[in-house]
């Protein structure tokens, strides 16, 4: 309270320049320091004279020397009569108190700021021009309205907090807002007044109170749960008397922009998938440019079939990749020209892979830009070669079964004239007094037509085939087999070994082990066209793998024997050595067969000098539940 009291004196208590002034003792030196001050001093006496003006207070009251001691104030200076001027000064000159007033003066059109204090002869005024002061402050209300009414129109709420965290302003647009739940903000806290503002790594308290203490601008976007229930992305900018606070309503912007990324996530998906599809799809598909016809995009089927890497194939051209000249032409002539090719087949080969003749179904379509001009070719691209060998080898074993009927049927006709034949035959020797030559040849011509009818009993057997499985011994199965071949054998120089070291009974549908056995030895009587030995052998085994208890039979060569890239391929359909006379699709089926049977089919093979030849090994279980079933 004494601070206080001791500053409302010293405001109270005239300056040395008013106390000088007060004096009236105008000397040389102290005219001189007058002249010299930046404002204007007037003495006048108890009649309103005035005595003296220094030089600046001459300027701005527009005195001339003449007008000192001569007229009174008033008549120098009428537009004052009648004002607060007037009854200041009267006050000041009556009642000895200073006083301190601001008005302006119309004929000057000027802005006056003075003090009046009572001196000994009459009154001192010490005044100064405020005119471009007021005229600033005049300019900053035009453009603190201009301002508002800026903030007022704008999308924007605009709030200035002062150094208490309290609302000194808000706009139309932060009242909306901020006030939506009817309180009133202004001269209010903002931390008391949204309290969920305060968190621990809140925005807003980091944000706000960087702005306050350390004048740094910051921007941040953050959520406000109720009354609020929104996004804002808000701007803080420091000001002399605290913040100010530009901030914008953008929950329907996050919204839109989850509901953007949502649709830009199930777009990429949707992308990914198709990308996946494209990729992965069992047709080859490829993107050609329209000029050169050059790979520019290209799926792994695609890359499978010309068997080159995607990366590799793509700038290739067509005729880098095909020989037949039929698909750049068909690209050159038509497709180029708009035209759609829809399932063509052709058959040609790739360069890729030389001597293999490959069959396919075509489709191109030309891609057309906004212009209309053809700008790239697409193409999916089947490869039929597989079908292709399918329906031959199809066509061929509709011939083969016909034959195999044909021969079935043979083999049961000529069953009876074969037994007729037989019993004539068997008379004959009976009859007396035959030479021992001719009945020599009569023994033979029998032995021969119970050879002929093996065979035609032995060709019925593999004809029909059986509904369940049977118990069948080894030796059966091969005997069967090697009776077949007895004349091919014979004829060909091919020296048979057979033993078989087990009786063990196999259960297994008899025909199809046979028709096996049939293939195996087949393929070894082609490898020795100059003649050689073949072996078969039977015996017990485990599978070493399983366990399983069977019966093992070897088929052995000693023909010209295989190599490494024949036997990788000896299961794979269609793949033949034998040209015209095989259809490639023996081992096949005898794999599925041997399949079907829970075995196992391996094979060996040596094409040296000295050794060389084939050994193929046929496992079967004795015992099959899979036969069973």
């Amino acid at each position: 309270m004494k601070d206080v009291e001791d500053k409302r004196k010293s405001e109270a208590r005239p300056s040395a320049l008013e106390q000088a002034v007060m004096a009236a003792d105008v000397t040389e030196d102290l005219r001189w320091v007058l002249d010299k001050l930046p404002d204007g001093v007037l003495f006048m006496d108890r009649e309103w004279r005035i005595t003296y003006a220094n030089e600046m207070g001459r300027k701005i009251s527009r005195l001339h020397p003449e007008d000192l001691n001569g007229p009174t104030h008033w008549e120098l200076f009428p537009a004052a009569v009648g004002t607060e001027q007037e009854e200041r000064y009267r006050r000041v000159m009556e009642q000895r108190v200073t006083e301190e007033l601001e008005f302006f003066y119309p004929p000057f059109q000027v802005w006056i700021h003075l003090r009046a204090v009572p001196i000994s002869g009459g009154m001192a005024v010490i005044f100064s021009d405020v005119t471009e002061l007021h005229h600033a402050q005049d300019d900053a209300a035009k453009l603190t309205q201009q301002l508002q009414r800026v903030f007022e129109a704008t999308s924007d709420g605009v709030a200035v907090l002062n150094r208490e965290w309290r609302y000194t302003y808000l706009n139309r647009r932060a009242k909306e807002i901020l006030e939506r739940d009817g309180r009133e903000l202004l001269d209010q806290n903002l931390w008391n007044m949204f309290p969920e503002t305060v968190f621990e790594g809140s925005a807003y308290v980091e944000n706000f109170y960087r702005t306050m203490n350390d004048g740094v601008a910051t921007a941040f976007e953050a959520y406000y749960p109720a009354p609020l229930n929104g996004w804002f992305r808000l701007e803080a900018q420091p000001s002399p008397d605290g913040i100010v606070l530009f901030f914008r309503d953008i929950t329907r912007s996050k919204q839109y922009e989850a509901e953007l990324l949502a649709e830009k996530a199930e777009t990429e998906r949707q992308k990914a998938e198709l990308e996946a599809v494209y990729r992965t799809a069992p047709v080859g598909l490829a993107l050609f440019d329209a000029k050169e016809f050059r790979y520019l995009r290209v799926n792994d089927r695609q890359s499978e079939v010309v068997g080159v890497r995607p990366e590799k194939l793509l700038g290739m051209r067509i005729e880098d990749v095909v020989v037949a000249p039929a698909v750049p032409n068909l690209f050159r002539e038509r497709v180029s020209k708009g035209e759609t090719i829809r399932d063509m087949l052709y058959e040609t080969e790739l360069r890729t892979r030389p001597g293999e003749v490959r069959a396919f179904n075509v489709n191109y379509s030309p891609i057309m830009d906004e212009a209309g001009e053809v700008r790239a070719i697409s193409a999916a691209v089947l490869e039929v070669t597989q079908l292709r060998k399918t329906e031959k080898a199809l066509l061929q074993s509709e011939k083969l079964a016909a034959v195999g009927r044909l021969a079935s049927s043979i083999s049961h006709e000529i069953n009876n004239p074969l037994e007729a034949v037989t019993n004539l035959l068997y008379l004959v020797q009976r009859v007396g007094g035959l030479p021992e030559e001719a009945r020599s040849y009569l023994s033979l011509a029998q032995d021969e037509l119970v050879r002929v009818s093996q065979i035609a009993t032995q060709t019925l057997r593999f004809h029909r085939q059986a509904n369940k499985p049977t118990h069948v011994t080894a030796a059966q199965l091969v005997d069967a087999v090697l009776n077949l071949f007895a004349g091919r054998l014979l004829n060909s120089g091919i020296h048979v070994e057979a033993g078989y070291s087990t009786a063990a009974l196999i259960l297994c549908f008899e025909n199809d082990i046979r028709q096996v056995l049939n293939n195996l030895i087949s393929n070894a009587m082609d490898a020795m066209r100059t003649g050689g030995r073949l072996f078969v052998r039977a015996h017990d085994a485990v599978d070493p793998e399983t366990g399983v208890v069977g019966v093992r039979i070897t088929v052995a060569d000693t023909g010209t024997g295989m190599s490494s890239d024949t036997q990788r391929r000896l299961f794979e359909p269609f793949f033949t050595t034998k040209d015209l006379n095989g259809n490639g699709l023996g081992l096949w089926i005898s794999r599925q067969i041997v399949d079907r049977h829970c075995g196992r089919l391996t094979f060996r093979s040596k094409q040296g000098e000295v050794l060389h030849g084939t050994v193929s090994a046929l496992f079967l279980p004795c015992e099959s539940t899979e036969l069973q079933r």
